[in-house]
């Protein structure tokens, strides 16, 4: 989905999203007709690369359309998508305990599909013409990674969201192995979902007035503190404490991070910039939890490995930051 936010950077706005929804539907269709596992495969690369286009599209271009209330727009944007995140499973688990796998997969990914297609029709750069200043190909490519810049912000960014992405594979034996029930424990990934969605407007706000890069990481320090004290979680006191501190975290790298892209590294392009940008992040999102399950069998529990994912998140923090800093005149 990064990748073709590039690609999709090269054609009018509204297509693009049209396109996406189509594929969306595709999808749904897709998943009624499979019976291999190929088939499953290529029907969930189809749903991630339209999903990822939607996805690239929008949080570049709502910036776009502000300029004294980003963060604040961002955040009132990522709050649906927080709400999706805490909502859908449970429609999917009622859907699937009444009608089965396929349909209950056909009937979330068609819902989406719509959504996409309406909003289709709206969609629009806020500038005249419907295509980016420049031309999007491998000339464009090649200056942005050999700027050390957005290198630097590209592999800050994939490393501050390595936390995200061990949490959300190996949370629950995190937590049973510090203590911790595992009924509690399957409830507090959604935990930090549902705090962080208030905290993304929040967030949004106060990085307009305070600067959105000082809360953005911030943001991100924070998430690092809360990783290296999950092995010291034995309370349910003391769980939630964490949760509502990577709730916290989480709502404030949501709604930033876009416009601080878009802001230091200019509007012109800027579905390709962040869909370029992204690609770090999801190797991120493949590494780091292989990553932790390694060092866990190496140091037979996960002191170290959090120790070391606190360490990487603060560094990715640190090269964000460095990355996106207003040019010198």
């Amino acid at each position: 989905g990064s990748l073709f936010g590039v690609l999709a950077a090269r054609f009018p706005l509204r297509p693009v999203v049209a396109a996406a929804g189509v594929g969306l539907a595709a999808a749904a269709v897709a998943f009624q007709l499979v019976t291999s596992y190929v088939g499953v495969v290529a029907a969930f690369a189809l749903l991630g690369v339209a999903g990822g286009t939607v996805f690239i599209t929008t949080v570049s271009l709502v910036p776009q359309w502000f300029d004294a209330h980003q963060g604040g727009a961002m955040g009132i944007t990522m709050t649906g998508s927080g709400l999706g995140v805490l909502v859908l499973p449970f429609v999917w688990l009622w859907l699937f305990d009444r009608t089965g796998f396929r349909t209950a997969i056909g009937v979330v990914v068609a819902a989406a599909a719509l959504v996409v297609l309406v909003s289709s029709l709206v969609y629009r750069r806020p500038r005249d013409g419907s295509r980016d200043a420049t031309t999007i190909d491998a000339a464009w490519i090649r200056e942005w990674v050999s700027d050390p810049r957005f290198v630097g912000a590209a592999f800050g960014y994939g490393f501050l969201w390595c936390w995200y992405y061990v949490l959300s594979s190996h949370l629950v034996d995190i937590l049973t192995t510090a203590g911790i029930g595992p009924t509690v424990a399957a409830a507090s990934f959604g935990t930090i979902g549902g705090v962080s969605i208030l905290a993304r407007i929040a967030s949004g706000f106060v990085g307009d007035r305070v600067g959105r890069r000082e809360t953005f990481a911030t943001g991100v320090v924070l998430a690092g503190v809360c990783v290296v004290a999950l092995p010291a979680v034995h309370t349910r006191l003391s769980l939630y404490l964490i949760l509502v501190g990577f709730g916290v975290s989480l709502g404030a790298l949501a709604p930033l991070w876009s416009p601080i892209i878009v802001n230091r590294f200019g509007a012109d392009n800027a579905t390709a910039t962040v869909g370029l940008l992204k690609v770090p992040q999801s190797g991120a999102a493949f590494v780091a939890p292989l990553a932790i399950s390694v060092l866990f069998g190496i140091t037979d529990g996960y002191d170290v490995p959090l120790i070391a994912l606190a360490v990487v998140t603060v560094l990715g923090a640190g090269l964000f930051y460095w990355g996106t800093a207003p040019r010198s005149d």
